[in-house]
């Protein structure tokens, strides 16, 4: 991924803009001191994202916005912000060899841009020792642009303070590639007081089960003690089920039973509401058969009688109204009747003998049967009173009270594995309230030898041939030379010692696919060691180092993108190859600085300042 820095603006109203074109593999800009390099170096800071507003000068004043316009993966990217500070905005546009697209906004953070341009984005970084957080744009910032001050600086490379973590962590995920995600960290010290607190609570906790539990009880006597009663309470439950399975198939006898009982009760009731009504109606037909006979008797009694004229009148018998029925003929007529009535009576009566002979059988076949059904569904009644009473018997101990102890010793066996649970909390809670202090082990290995060949190979190049041996301190995130600390050497050596360091760091990574930025701004490598004012004795002469420092620069074509701020001399020759940006700090010769050249009318507490300042730059 990565990213190439393609141009510097600086824009006002009624201004010349102040542009500055970067070169895609290397850029020199090169000129004497207070022409503004170090103020570049300083606003491609402020652009990317840094708090450090550019110091202002004179003819600094009236421009309002920077821009920085960098690629990126087939897009092209502008950066704009105040010069009196503000959020940076980014805007973006796809790259088309035919046609210039207009940008559009893009609504991202330009540290999140960073990160996501130098393939840090997702990769977790320690930042303290109880913190991992994401890689920022400072973390990326950090190690592609390098002030003048930090590249002579006597501190460590990772700065100082609480930066130094995060720092040092970044430096590593650019070295291996490998992030902190994995690493443990040591708690904070407001989660010790969280699991202070849940161990305080667990402890009271336990301390309040502990008050259910009987003086001197033990598990093993709780659980002994319920293994009994579960096996009292199995075996009564057996057994009931034993008699109701009895009970069961007994009251189905019974069932059985009762209902035969009530069909022979039924049959039996009307067989003899039958017989009741036949032995009525035979009493009926005898009824009948005794006033037929008296009857008969009395027509033949009147047969037997003398005719005889009236003893009032004397009208003789034949002469009377009725005497047709004194006819002897008419009272044999009625002793035909009456006999005919009375044999008709004489067979529906032998008929209803027959029938009232068989409902007799049929009452006492249906009476015997009452009587044995009785007899059985008493018996098994009698037994069932006898297993209801049995069970009653057999068991001495309440299943009730049985049940009441159960529930007892579940809940003693309930306190003993809350009480378990409780002790095993307290003790992880104890375990993780510890604060052991945990060591971060930064290993370059493999990688961290092949950032000290390279960068040996370029102080070699630079005309560095004294170097014997070179390692990389991951810890220190540092070269060792010689068995030195580069930071042990003069403020020379570790100027351009660092510079190899960080343009080899830069290069490895994007060999190896790893996360970083892609550029590396340097401000000043060569100044402090050809300084003589710093009165340092050099086993190479300065102008060696100068010019093959510069030599090399002109054919750079590694990965990457390098970007120095310089104010050494370069010659002809070199010059034609590298081709700088040279600034003369002169009006009338070439580009006097960053900013056009224009005469100022200053009163007198500026002009004190800008004798300070400098007239054309901020901090070189």
């Amino acid at each position: 991924m990565a990213i190439v820095l393609k141009r510097l603006k600086s824009v006002g109203p009624d201004r010349e803009d102040a542009v500055l074109e970067f070169g895609e593999k290397r850029t020199l800009i090169r000129g004497p001191s207070d022409t503004g390099k170090s103020y570049i170096r300083d606003c491609l800071w402020f652009l990317l994202g840094g708090d450090k507003l550019p110091k202002k000068f004179p003819l600094a004043e009236g421009y309002q916005e920077l821009q920085l316009r960098f690629e990126s993966e087939g897009s092209e990217y502008e950066v704009r912000r105040a010069l009196i500070g503000g959020q940076p905005t980014v805007y973006v546009r796809a790259l088309d060899n035919e046609v210039e697209l207009p940008f559009e906004p893009l609504e991202e953070d330009v540290g999140e841009l960073l990160v996501e341009r130098s393939g840090a984005h997702g990769k977790q970084i320690i930042r303290s020792l109880s913190e991992r957080g994401a890689v920022t744009g400072d973390d990326v910032r950090h190690w592609a642009l390098w002030s003048q001050t930090a590249i002579l600086s006597e501190n460590p490379t990772s700065g100082e303070g609480f930066p130094v973590t995060k720092r040092t962590a970044s430096f590593s995920l650019f070295l291996t590639g490998i992030d902190d995600a994995k690493v443990e960290l040591r708690k904070k010290t407001s989660e010790i007081e969280r699991i202070k607190g849940q161990l305080s609570s667990a402890e009271d906790a336990l301390a309040r089960v502990q008050i259910g539990l009987p003086k001197d009880v033990k598990r093993v006597d709780v659980s002994d003690a319920l293994d009994r009663v579960d096996e009292v309470l199995s075996a009564v439950s057996s057994q009931y089920d034993q008699r109701a399975a009895k009970l069961r198939e007994l009251r189905r006898e019974i069932g059985d039973a009762s209902a035969k009982l009530a069909r022979a009760t039924n049959g039996r009731n009307h067989a003899k509401s039958m017989l009741d009504r036949f032995e009525l109606l035979e009493q009926k037909y005898s009824n009948d058969l005794e006033r037929l006979g008296a009857v008969n008797e009395g027509v033949a009694f009147f047969e037997e009688l003398p005719a005889v004229p009236c003893p009032l009148c004397r009208t003789p018998a034949a002469a009377q109204t009725e005497a047709q029925e004194a006819k002897p003929e008419t009272a044999g007529q009625y002793r035909a009747a009456i006999t005919a009535e009375a044999g008709k009576i004489r067979g529906l009566r032998a008929g209803l003998l027959t029938a009232l002979e068989g409902e007799r059988r049929r009452f006492g076949l249906w009476q015997a049967d009452s009587d044995r059904l009785g007899t059985e569904l008493n018996a098994l009644q009698n037994r069932e009173a006898m297993v209801m009473q049995s069970t009653r018997i057999e068991f001495s101990a309440d299943p009730k009270q049985l049940a009441v102890r159960r529930t007892e010793l579940s809940a003693q066996l309930a306190i003993f594995d809350e009480m378990e649970r409780l002790q095993v909390e307290i003790e992880r809670l104890k375990k993780l309230k510890l604060r052991p202090k945990i060591q971060v082990h930064r290993d370059g290995g493999t990688a961290g030898r092949s950032v000290a060949n390279a960068a040996l190979s370029y102080l070699r190049q630079w005309g560095f041939s004294d170097i014997e041996n070179i390692s990389l301190d991951a810890e220190a995130c540092d070269l060792i030379l010689n068995d030195r600390a580069r930071l042990s050497f003069g403020a020379g050596l570790r100027a351009l010692y660092l510079s190899a360091l960080v343009i080899a760091l830069m290069e490895h990574a994007l060999e190896e696919g790893h996360p970083h930025l892609g550029i590396v701004v340097i401000d000043s490598p060569l100044k402090a060691y050809a300084d003589p004012e710093l009165d340092e004795t050099h086993d190479v002469p300065v102008a060696t180092v100068t010019e093959r420092f510069y030599a090399w620069l002109a054919e750079f074509s590694g990965r990457g993108q390098i970007i120095v701020l310089e104010n050494e001399r370069i010659s002809a020759e070199t010059a034609e190859k590298l081709k700088p940006i040279q600034f003369t700090k002169k009006p009338d010769v070439g580009r006097s600085g960053f900013y056009p050249h224009r005469i100022i009318v200053q009163s007198p507490s500026q002009t004190q300042a800008d004798d300070d300042v400098g007239p054309n730059a901020a901090d070189d």
